[in-house]
């Protein structure tokens, strides 16, 4: 029996335009007032977090920044600025990177958009700062290491002392791959990245917030 679903919300919950899915909204909500626990994990910075909360009257923690700070009550940040933000600097100065608008909230990643073909040059300059590179479909963020949404997912688990088993995982992109973890039910929507297709359990006929309006109204089967 599944008793928490923590997703993905861009391409996952939205439409191919970054639009919120209302099928998928709605799902939410049904699935949350059945008694399982619905959480959300993303890129995006805690503002945006804490308006999805709000507004999706969502009862659990939301997840910011890859998992590295949580929104409920208050905010909680787990990692620190340090790194990702030294990495950056370099990458700015170096003329490798643009940063985006989004950086002004960040608590501890940054944000970026590539200047020109670099992506392998900025990945192997990574190494010297200790930090991890991602690519969300929409930016690139420089993140602490182990700062993914796996955390998110085994902060979860262990609050409610759940096992594997009883969580259900939904993502789209390759940031989404430390949360689909040995055990834990998998699925994505029509649009997810191949790879994440392989992990699935299940994969939906439709794609973005349509695909994952269909599998948590089919949550039952899980």
């Amino acid at each position: 029996m599944i008793k928490l679903v923590l997703s993905d919300i861009d391409g996952t919950i939205t439409d191919s335009r970054r639009v919120l899915s209302s099928s998928a909204s709605e799902q939410m909500r049904k699935v949350q007032d059945s008694g399982v626990i619905v959480s959300l994990v993303s890129g995006n910075v805690i503002p945006v977090m804490y308006t999805f909360r709000t507004y999706l009257g969502i009862k659990a923690p939301l997840f910011a920044e890859n998992g590295g700070a949580m929104i409920e009550d208050n905010i909680t940040q787990f990692f620190n600025m340090d790194r990702p933000m030294a990495f950056f600097r370099d990458l700015e100065k170096k003329g490798l990177v643009k940063g985006i608008m989004t950086n002004q909230w960040r608590l501890c990643s940054m944000g970026f958009e590539p200047v020109g073909p670099v992506e392998r040059e900025i990945m192997q300059l990574s190494a010297q700062y200790n930090v991890e590179i991602t690519n969300s479909g929409f930016s690139w963020h420089i993140l602490n290491v182990g700062q993914n949404k796996g955390f998110a997912l085994h902060y979860l688990m262990e609050r409610y002392a759940l096992r594997p088993e009883e969580v259900l995982v939904i993502g789209d992109n390759l940031n989404d791959i430390p949360m689909f973890i040995e055990g834990v039910r998998k699925a994505v929507p029509a649009n997810a990245e191949e790879e994440l297709k392989k992990r699935a359990d299940y994969i939906a006929r439709s794609g973005h917030g349509a695909g994952s309006a269909e599998i948590l109204s089919s949550l039952e089967s899980f």
